[in-house]
C-alpha cells in the first residue's frame, strides 16, 4: 500500500508563462500560503480582494477624486476649497449644507460676516426652489407673449389683412360676428355684463350675449377687439395679484419679483432670466444690486431681521412686498410694500399733499379743509427745526415714506424712525437702502419697538399688536376682531421700551449731546396716550413742533386707557397748532394757550400774526357740539387703564 501525504504529492503546474501558473508559483514559495490547502487560499485570496476594494476606496472616492465634478464630465465649482472635497461629499451636497461656501462677487469675495449671512439667506428662503420657480414662471409669460403674438398674427390675416371685404360686406354680420361671439366667451362676457360691455361697445352696434346686430364696420370691430383684449390683459394680472398702479409687475410682462427675490439676489443666489425676444425686455428690480454698498446693506438687514424676528414671520412678510413706482414730491422713488396696501396710498395722498396741483389731505383719504390749509405739513417745515443738529422723531414710521421724505427735503437732519410692528419695520428698511444713498442713510436711524409708559422702569414691556398688508399704517392693538385676515393679517408680540431709552440708542455719537427734538410726529394708533404722560416736563417742553393727531375718538371703548391718561396727554399735545386746529378732544381745553405757528422765513424769526392764542381761538366751529361728542365717547368716564393693557391686540364686541 503506498501512502500519500502532502509530501509526496505533486501539484498540477500551469504553464509557467500565464498569469495563473505565475501566480501559483508564486503562493508556494510563501512561507505559510505553501502549506495551505486550496479552499484555505481560495479565502485568503478573497480576503486580499477585499482588502484592496477598500484601499482603493479610501484613496479614491474618500480623496474626492471620483466625486469631483471634473471627472463627472463638468466644471469645478471655485467656492469650495479642496480640503472640503475631500470629506467625501459631493459638491452639491457641500453647497446644499453652506458648509465652507465661498460666495464671490465679480472679483470681489464676501469677507466672513457677509458670507454667513448670505449663507443663512440661501438657507432660509430656499433660494435654489426659488430659482426653479422664477425660471418656470418666466417660460409661462414668454409662452403667453408668443401665443399672443400668434393669435394677433391670425387675427390680422383672417380678417385684417388686404382682403377685401367689399361696401356692402361693411355692416353684415359673416365672419366677423361668428368671431365676435366667441371673442365675447374668451374675454368673460356673459349676459351678467351686457351692461358693461355696451357701455365698453358704445353704440358701436354689437351685442355682447352673442349676437351681432349687424350694423358694425369691420375696422371698427378689429380696433375695439384689440382694446377689448389689452382691457382683458389686465384684467387678468389683477386676478393674479400681479396689478396695482406703477407695480414692476407690469413692467416685467406679469413676471411677479418680491422681496424673497430681492434677499436671494443680495446672497447671489438667483439669477434672473433673460428674455428671448428684443421686444421683451429682462425682467429686473430698480433697486440697485449690482451696487456692492446696496447688497451689503441688504444683507446686515438681514442679519438684523433675523435677530429681531421670527422666521415664519419673515417670510410671510417678503411674499407679500412687491416694488411699486411712486413719486414723493417730486423725487422718483420705487417704494416696496403689498399689494393693494391701501395705507401706503393713503400715506402718498398725504406727503403729495398739494403737490403740482393735486388734492389736500389732512390723513389718508381726508381731503384736507380750506381752513386747515394753514397746518404744518411735512413739506414745509420752518427751517429753524430741521436741518444739520436738528432731530426728527417719527413715532409709527410705517413703511418709512416720511423719513425718506424729510432725507429728501431737509439734508442732514437726524431722522429716528420708531415703528412697532417688525414686518412694517422690515419693509422700511429695504425701502431705505434701495432708495436713499449712503450718505442719507446715515441720518436714519430705524428702530424697531413701540414706546410704553415711564412706569416701566426695566425699559421692557410688551403688548399685542394686529399688522394688516391691506394697511400697514394701522398696527395697533384694539381691532375688531370680525376683520382679522386669517390668511395674511400677523398677530405679533411687540417690545415697548420708553422714549429716553430709545433715543439713547437711536441718536448718534456727532448729535450733540442732549439735543432736544425738533420734530415729533406721532402717527401711532393711540401710543400717543403711552408717550405723551410720560415724558419729562422739561423734555415735552422743549419740543419744536408736534403733528400728527390724538385717537380716543376711533379706540372702541373697551380698550381705552383711563379718562386721567387721556387728559394729560390732551392738555399737552393741544398747545402746538395742528393738534388745536383738527383735534375735537382740545375743546376739552378752550382757554388753553397754544404756541403761535411760525412763518417759514429764511430768519424764521417772526410768528404769524393771526391773533389765535387759545384752544378756543384755533378750533373754531371744530368745538361745535364738543360736549354730546365727549359723552359718546366716553371721554371723561374711562376709569382705569385695564382694557388699554389687555394682552390682547382685538377689541370684544
Amino acid at each position: 500500500m503506498v501512502q500519500i501525504n502532502r509530501s509526496n504529492i505533486q501539484r498540477r503546474v500551469r504553464g509557467p508563462g500565464t498569469l495563473l501558473g505565475k501566480l501559483q508559483t508564486f503562493a508556494d514559495n510563501l512561507p505559510y500560503l505553501s502549506q495551505l490547502s486550496p479552499v484555505d487560499r481560495m479565502l485568503v485570496l478573497v480576503g486580499v480582494s477585499l482588502f484592496g476594494v477598500v484601499s482603493f476606496s479610501y484613496f479614491f472616492l474618500i480623496s474626492g477624486i471620483f466625486s469631483s465634478s471634473t471627472i463627472m464630465g463638468g466644471s469645478s465649482d471655485p467656492r469650495l476649497s479642496s480640503e472640503l472635497r475631500k470629506t467625501g461629499l459631493s459638491e452639491e451636497a457641500l453647497l446644499r449644507r453652506g458648509g465652507g461656501r465661498r460666495i464671490s462677487i465679480g472679483p470681489k469675495q464676501m469677507d466672513s460676516n457677509e458670507n454667513a449671512v448670505a449663507l443663512d439667506i440661501i438657507s432660509t428662503l430656499n433660494c435654489d426652489a426659488l430659482q426653479e420657480e422664477l425660471e418656470r414662471d418666466w417660460h409661462t409669460v414668454l409662452d403667453e407673449k408668443r401665443l399672443a403674438a400668434e393669435n394677433d398674427r391670425k387675427w390680422n390675416q383672417d380678417y385684417g389683412g388686404d382682403k377685401d371685404w367689399g361696401a356692402a360686406e361693411d355692416y353684415q354680420g359673416g365672419a366677423a360676428d361668428d368671431f365676435a361671439g366667441e371673442l365675447a366667451g374668451e374675454v368673460g362676457f356673459g349676459s351678467d355684463a351686457a351692461a358693461d360691455a355696451a357701455d365698453m361697445g358704445g353704440d358701436a352696434g354689437f351685442d355682447f350675449n352673442g349676437a351681432a346686430d349687424g350694423n358694425e364696420k369691420l375696422d371698427d370691430f378689429v380696433n375695439r377687439r384689440r382694446r377689448l383684449l389689452g382691457e382683458d390683459d389686465m384684467v387678468r394680472m389683477d386676478d393674479a395679484g400681479f396689478g396695482g398702479g406703477g407695480s414692476y409687475t407690469s413692467q416685467n410682462q406679469g413676471l411677479k419679483l418680491t422681496a424673497r427675490h430681492l434677499f436671494c439676489l443680495a446672497a447671489e443666489a438667483l439669477t434672473l432670466p433673460k428674455s428671448t425676444s428684443e421686444n421683451i425686455p429682462d425682467p429686473s428690480t430698480h433697486c440697485d444690486i449690482k451696487s456692492l454698498e446696496t447688497r451689503d446693506e441688504l444683507l446686515y438687514l438681514w442679519s438684523s431681521a433675523r435677530s429681531q424676528m421670527q422666521e415664519d414671520v419673515i417670510q410671510k412678510t417678503l411674499r407679500l412686498v412687491t416694488e411699486h413706482k411712486e413719486t414723493l414730491r417730486g423725487n422718483e422713488v420705487h417704494i416696496w410694500y403689498p399689494d393693494n396696501d391701501k395705507g401706503t396710498e393713503g400715506m402718498l395722498n398725504v406727503l403729495n399733499s398739494g403737490y403740482e396741483g393735486r388734492q389736500s389731505y389732512n390723513f389718508d383719504t381726508e381731503p384736507a379743509e380750506t381752513s386747515h390749509d394753514n397746518l404744518y405739513r411735512f413739506h414745509d417745515l420752518p427751517s429753524k427745526f430741521v436741518g444739520s443738529n436738528k432731530l426728527f422723531v417719527d413715532v409709527g414710521s410705517a413703511l418709512g415714506l416720511t423719513p425718506m421724505l424729510i432725507a429728501y427735503l431737509y439734508p442732514e437732519t437726524t431722522v429716528v424712525s420708531i415703528e412697532p410692528a417688525s414686518p412694517s419695520w422690515l419693509i422700511q428698511n429695504i425701502n431705505y437702502r434701495c432708495n436713499l444713498s449712503h450718505n442719507q442713510l446715515q441720518y436714519i436711524h430705524p428702530i424697531l419697538a413701540g414706546v410704553g409708559t415711564r412706569h416701566h422702569d426695566d425699559n421692557d414691556s410688551m403688548m399685542k399688536m394686529v399688522w394688516r398688508p391691506s394697511m400697514t399704517t394701522a398696527t395697533r392693538s384694539w381691532n375688531p376682531e370680525q376683520d382679522f385676515d386669517f390668511a395674511v393679517d400677523i398677530e405679533l408680540v411687540v417690545h415697548l421700551r420708553t422714549l429716553r431709552a430709545i433715543l439713547a440708542e437711536a441718536t448718534p455719537e456727532d448729535l450733540p449731546l442732549g439735543t432736544p427734538i425738533s420734530v415729533l410726529n406721532l402717527d401711532c394708533e393711540g401710543c400717543e396716550y403711552n408717550l405723551i404722560p410720560s415724558m419729562h416736563e422739561t423734555s415735552f417742553n422743549s419740543i419744536g413742533v408736534i403733528l400728527g393727531r390724538t385717537n380716543w375718538g376711533y379706540i372702541p371703548t373697551i380698550k381705552k386707557p383711563s379718562s386721567h391718561r387721556a387728559r394729560e396727554t390732551h392738555e399737552r399735545v393741544c398747545t402746538h397748532y395742528n393738534f388745536a386746529k383738527r383735534c375735537k378732544e382740545c375743546c376739552d381745553f378752550l382757554s388753553l394757550a397754544v404756541k403761535p405757528r411760525v412763518h417759514n422765513t429764511s430768519t424764521d424769526s417772526e410768528v404769524e400774526s393771526s391773533g389765535e392764542t387759545t384752544v378756543a381761538e384755533v378750533a373754531g366751529e371744530l368745538c361745535n357740539g364738543f360736549e354730546e361728542w365727549a359723552k359718546e365717547s366716553k371721554l371723561r368716564d374711562i376709569p382705569d387703564d385695564y382694557g388699554w393693557n389687555e394682552m390682547s391686540a382685538f377689541a370684544s364686541n
